[in-house]
């Protein structure tokens, strides 16, 4: 049986055999980064246990400890499809549609929020390949590693839930300004590993690097906005309504869709508070939404979506008109433009 063995495995192609080791090691990277060490895969050779044996009815010394053997845990390991999926797709229409029209049609627009599928679509477009690039990068370094330990099915619940809270946020923190990018979906996965370090705090190994990693990345995001619009006093362009939302709403999915390989009480608990808290924020936000209309912009039931844009722009250029990044965006359109040499003014859109 094992010469049969060794001799199918030496029959395979050499990138067969090198995409199988490769495979292999990028699951249990995935293991190491996403779970706690006593919930990983364990080789048959590695599944040992110490166990010691005590009397307790006395307070005599502790009997000898025994090694015995345990049943070797084998943890399934998903193809990152989704992550991989939805890069790809974000990639292709940045490349092969045109911008503009990807904005219009699928950027959240404030004066069309009963537009539904722009609360999700926003994540299909992005000012720029650097706005694309970043997102895309990122959301494959903490995706992927996620998605082949859980499988696709959860981690596109939270991506897509994360894009959503984004979204809601946005229309409630920020709602009077075009947004597009795929951040909230970025930031929804990245808190994503800051709960699955929280629920299994005890069991995980390395758990203050992992968090000061995630801080690390945190205070540079959060440290480069502020000196983007504070110190040189120039607009960033970054919703950080839309990472808020994302970054909330990942959080508190993840509780509940992600594998759970040990329950506790206490995180039952944790589970239910955290449904409680999605469930509130949707509710309040949708109230102020179709309470609060002072708000928003006027609402516009039409499909001119060129025209409406056009005319927030030069809004836009009338309330900044020394911001040189607005000028340049709004010298790329003609009727912004012709209004520009005529007003000598300039416009924006913001990117989550």
């Amino acid at each position: 049986m094992e010469n049969n063995t060794a001799e199918s495995s030496s029959s395979r192609p050499r990138w067969q055999t090198l995409i199988r080791q490769n495979s292999e090691k990028i699951g249990t990277f995935a293991e190491a980064a996403v779970l706690p060490i006593n919930k990983r895969s364990v080789q048959r050779s590695d599944a040992f246990d110490d166990v010691t044996i005590r009397n307790v009815e006395s307070e005599g010394p502790v009997l000898p400890t025994f090694t015995v053997k345990s049943a070797p845990i084998n943890r399934k390991k998903y193809f990152p499809i989704f992550m991989i999926g939805i890069s790809i797709i974000e990639v292709w229409l940045m490349y092969h549609v045109d911008n503009d029209l990807l904005v219009m049609i699928f950027g959240f627009d404030p004066h069309r929020r009963h537009e539904i599928w722009r609360f999700f679509t926003i994540m299909l477009t992005h000012t720029g390949q650097p706005h694309l690039w970043g997102n895309v990068i990122f959301q494959l370094i903490l995706g992927v590693l996620l998605e082949i330990v859980h499988g696709w099915k959860r981690i596109g619940i939270i991506y897509i839930a994360s894009v959503l809270g984004g979204s809601l946020f946005i229309t409630v923190l920020n709602p009077q300004t075009y947004a597009v990018g795929a951040s909230a979906g970025v930031y929804g996965l990245l808190f994503s590993h800051l709960s699955t370090i929280i629920i299994n705090w005890n069991e995980m190994d390395r758990k203050c690097c992992r968090v000061f990693w995630l801080l690390a990345y945190l205070i540079y995001d959060i440290g480069y906005s502020v000196y983007v619009d504070v110190i040189i006093n120039r607009d960033s362009n970054t919703s950080h309504a839309g990472h808020l939302g994302g970054a909330i709403t990942g959080f508190l999915v993840s509780i509940f869709v992600l594998k759970n390989f040990e329950k506790h009480p206490w995180e039952e608990k944790m589970q239910k508070v955290c449904v409680r808290l999605i469930i509130a924020l949707a509710v309040i936000i949708i109230i102020i939404n179709v309470a609060a209309w002072g708000l928003y912009a006027p609402t516009e039931f039409n499909f001119s979506y060129l025209d409406t844009y056009e005319k927030y722009i030069f809004k836009m250029t009338m309330e900044r008109p020394d911001d040189a990044e607005l000028r340049s965006a709004c010298e790329e359109n003609e009727h912004c433009k012709r209004l520009l040499d005529e007003q000598n003014f300039n416009g924006t859109i913001s990117g989550t």
